[in-house]
């Protein structure tokens, strides 16, 4: 059975306001020489990941400006190719991709409830 699509959009807030939280105040040094934060993060950014894959294509392409296979694809990496990953790539996901994709996910969540 198929969520609800207002259920999944809060899931996303929710994990990025995790990452937020847990990098708040800290900086690349910090992060990339905190591991266990490192893993949390990289959690947080699957279950993103897979929350985007539950989403209606025609709902996405409302949002043109996210890079919606890019976000569907971190998660593959995560999971099968671990060992690719790199704490700056994931910092910089975390410092320039999140803002973004959390008001674009804010307004889709926005216009389900209205």
């Amino acid at each position: 059975m198929a969520r609800r699509i207002d259920v999944v959009l809060e899931d996303i807030l929710a994990a990025i306001d995790i990452v937020d939280g847990a990098v708040d105040g800290r900086t690349q040094a910090s992060f990339q020489a905190d591991v266990f934060l490192q893993l949390g993060v990289e959690r947080a950014l699957e279950i993103i990941s897979e929350a985007v894959r539950h989403l209606p294509e025609e709902l996405l392409a409302t949002q043109p400006d996210i890079r919606w296979p890019d976000v569907r694809a971190l998660g593959n990496l995560i999971r099968h190719e671990y060992w690719r990953v790199d704490p700056k790539i994931v910092w910089r996901i975390v410092a320039d991709d999140l803002p973004p994709l959390r008001a674009a996910i804010a307004d889709l969540l926005r216009r389900q409830t209205a």
